[in-house]
């Protein structure tokens, strides 16, 4: 299976907050996973990144680091394949479960059935979703419910368990039950004293009142609520199973965070068979990762995917959701994900030479004529350009080409054939310091590192040296003159 990686930025319709952040733009990337012409598409946001492991910088480490494994494992047993993987990720859970869920996708799309039924699974038919309202102003909040009427149930942020007056407010315009969520932020007594007002209000589930470690916080709260109380950021894998049984009346099971498909499936059933509630939830995520897991759907009692429905932009088609809330799984194989090149989502996609040489010249070349931003290298084999989008905008462009350094450049330990060439990078002034040209960067080394590189190099502008410097580039050699151009700089770093 080769790796393909592309960087998305996603952003909601309304600011999205909790106790514990507010999320103004939510970078991420998708993991896509080719076999024999087919692909499958697995996602991993950069969210909370210290906890999870999960900035851009790592998620791409990552790939890069099972990309050559990958290369020699099939998708026809996703088990086995996550079972390998989780041996060399284990403390990277977004990077694995984008992985797994590309592998399950890949399969089933091979096989030419949805991922439910390669799953084993009854398909996800009949099943709603909570809409989720994130931490505002009251009236805020109460816009929010009053623009999703008639779902069949709300699940509302809530920062102190003894101010509800944002439950009350709610409760004039709906009668669906409300999930409130602390996430990690309450205290024991002020839930206590509010347990029997959240109950008259209609709150039907309480979720991860207290932080991870509060498990005896926990554990009186299970034995003092009439109202269940599921776990979400206390159940992260398995080996949490125990304790949440003992301290919770079930658990939210979020693929991204519990490391794939493959242990998701595994926590619903045991969760199942211990008689706990089961929630099936997502991350800030696009429809390339919660399509895949709504066809977990059959296993969950509750089901909290709107993420779709909060979002502002998008990557391409998959699960819908309709006015009151209804899911709907594309009738296609695999996850039903189908990525759409022209939607708001994408923040580096792969194009044509053809598209970034009006980049180049308009930043790298703007006194020379168009037709020298042209390359030769640009056509050869195995040479690949990337596009750094602003709204659908291109405002910055990349190209890598295998190609070692000149030999006048001595490069330590780089074997012959192994070398790779960045050139034409260039992003607009108005996207400079957004990190459009880092995520360039990440793009094209991933590339270059699945492609065989065991090292990039390229003639950098003496301008853009810290640039590159900050990204792991060393310079070799001294300052040389490029004619028409001006100043450059050999750099290298290795593509690991």
């Amino acid at each position: 299976m080769k790796v393909i990686a592309h960087e998305i930025s996603l952003t909601q319709r309304h600011l999205w907050r909790s106790t514990r952040e507010a999320i103004p733009v939510q970078h991420a990337l998708i993991v896509e996973l080719d076999q024999d012409g087919v692909s499958g598409f697995g996602e991993a946001s950069a969210f909370m990144t210290d906890h999870y492991n999960s900035d851009l910088e790592q998620l791409h480490s990552d790939l890069r680091r099972v990309a050559p494994l990958l290369a020699k494992l099939r998708p026809d047993n996703p088990f086995d394949v996550w079972e390998v993987l989780a041996a060399q990720l284990p403390g990277s859970p977004f990077a694995l479960a984008a992985i797994d869920a590309a592998v399950h996708d890949l399969r089933a799309r091979l096989l030419g059935v949805p991922m439910w039924r390669a799953l084993g699974l009854d398909a996800p038919e009949g099943l709603r979703s909570s809409f989720s309202i994130g931490l505002d102003e009251p009236s805020v909040m109460v816009g929010k419910l009053c623009e999703r009427l008639g779902w069949s149930a709300y699940k509302v942020k809530l920062a102190d368990p003894g101010d509800l007056t944002v439950l009350r407010q709610l409760r004039r315009h709906t009668d669906a039950p409300f999930y409130v969520d602390g996430n990690c932020g309450w205290e024991l007594s002020k839930v206590l004293a509010a347990l029997a007002e959240m109950q008259a209000l209609g709150v039907s589930l309480i979720e991860q009142p207290f932080p991870r470690s509060a498990w005896e916080h926990a554990r009186i709260l299970k034995h003092r609520s009439l109202i269940p109380v599921i776990a979400d950021e206390s159940i992260t894998s398995a080996a949490d199973l125990n304790a949440c049984t003992e301290a919770f009346n079930g658990i939210n099971v979020k693929p991204m965070k519990a490391g794939g498909i493959t242990p998701s499936l595994a926590l619903l059933r045991a969760a199942r068979q211990r008689g706990l509630i089961t929630m099936l939830g997502c991350m800030p995520e696009s429809a390339a990762g919660v399509s895949a897991t709504a066809h977990l759907g059959a296993l969950a009692d509750h089901l909290d995917v709107d993420v779709v429905d909060l979002l502002a932009v998008n990557t391409g088609d998959g699960l819908t959701l309709d006015s009151r809330g209804g899911i709907t799984v594309p009738d296609r194989p695999g996850s039903g994900y189908v990525p759409d090149p022209a939607a708001l989502g994408w923040r580096v996609r792969p194009v044509d030479a053809a598209d970034v040489w009006p980049i180049r010249h308009q930043v790298l070349r703007p006194d020379q004529p168009a037709e020298l931003c042209s390359y030769p290298e640009d056509v050869r084999p195995g040479s690949r350009h990337f596009a750094a989008l602003h709204k659908g905008r291109r405002v910055g462009a990349a190209s890598v080409y295998h190609e070692d350094p000149p030999a006048e450049f001595a490069v330590p330990g780089l074997k012959q054939g192994r070398g790779w060439r960045l050139r034409g990078m260039a992003t607009v002034d108005e996207v400079r310091g957004t990190g459009a040209g880092s995520a360039l960067l990440r793009t094209a080394l991933t590339h270059a590192v699945v492609a065989g590189a065991q090292g990039v190099w390229c003639n950098a502008r003496t301008s853009a040296a810290g640039f590159y410097h900050r990204h792991g580039f060393h310079t070799v050699g001294g300052q040389f003159e490029m004619p028409g151009i001006g100043p450059h700089c050999f750099m290298y770093r290795s593509a690991r």
